[in-house]
């Protein structure tokens, strides 16, 4: 049994354990190792689907089941599963889309299924965003012609004086819709109760814990839910306002390898010789 009193962490990956150049520092690593040892177990939690995040679930050798799309999708690295959470109904879906195009000037609209994402449009802004090589992006002529699903979340990507815009559109709508920003520039739409906080509650059922023996660290409003969930949690000193106001510590940002500084001082500090590790 580990003598760890959160034997569950949970990391976002954007803004948190990587650096902005998406490198994962050699302390982080070091620190998650040093966890592990001690019977910890280690997951990520974030909004890529699962080719943008494929990279980094192999470099951190993930054997737990990883949190997708902000908790739209499971994928269990045994079995290399990929489990949706909640899906979109197609009439939902495409009354959301139809609302959105009327904005097309100030965003592109993007749709996730498990392994692909959809557009109509590609403008240079969103290109720059994305992740060079491993986004799994399809350029469809309209949204009438997507394919079946099931579809995992819609997002919009604009510059950021448009988000408030895209807030005040989100308390308009009646369907049973989730609401979040993942960044500064991704406004994302989701299945009811599908969150980071959910899916962490339902790995921790999973392994047999309970919410507060997990441990959660983000930088973005898309980690609320976890951060609030998780008994032990912190937020990157780049994490947006309200994160920071939310999580029980501040540590380092994102580029001077908060992660591990979390993991030293707060999740190691209970188990034997941890203060030697």
């Amino acid at each position: 049994m580990s003598p760890l009193k959160y034997p569950l962490f949970v990391s976002d990956i954007d803004g948190t354990l990587v650096t902005e150049d998406k490198k994962i520092p050699v302390a982080n690593k070091e620190s998650i190792s040093a966890y592990r040892d001690q019977g910890g177990r280690f997951t990520l939690a974030t909004g890529r689907s699962y080719p943008e995040a494929k990279p980094f679930i192999e470099e951190m050798d993930i054997r737990l089941p990883v949190i997708l799309c902000n908790g739209g999708v499971l994928y269990d690295p045994a079995s290399g599963h990929l489990e949706a959470t909640a899906t979109i109904e197609r009439e939902i879906l495409n009354r959301t889309l139809r609302e959105l195009n009327q904005r097309t000037d100030l965003l592109d609209l993007f749709v996730y299924t498990l392994d692909r994402v959809f557009t109509t449009r590609l403008s240079p802004f969103s290109q720059a965003l994305l992740q060079s090589g491993d986004f799994p992006l399809e350029l469809i002529p309209r949204f009438e012609a997507l394919p079946e699903g099931p579809w995992i979340k819609l997002v919009a990507v604009a510059e950021p004086e448009t988000m408030p815009q895209l807030h005040a559109w989100a308390d308009t709508v009646d369907d049973p819709l989730e609401f979040v920003q993942s960044s500064e520039n991704y406004f994302e739409i989701l299945p009811p109760r599908v969150s980071k906080g959910n899916a962490l509650s339902k790995l921790a059922r999973r392994y047999g814990f309970a919410p507060e023996q997990c441990a959660a660290i983000g930088d973005h409003l898309n980690d609320l839910s976890m951060v609030k969930t998780a008994g032990q949690s912190a937020a990157v000193a780049n994490a947006h306002p309200q994160l920071i106001q939310a999580a029980r510590q501040i540590v380092p940002s994102n580029e001077e390898a908060g992660v591990a500084h979390f993991v030293r001082q707060s999740l190691l500090a209970t188990a034997p010789h941890a203060q030697g590790q």
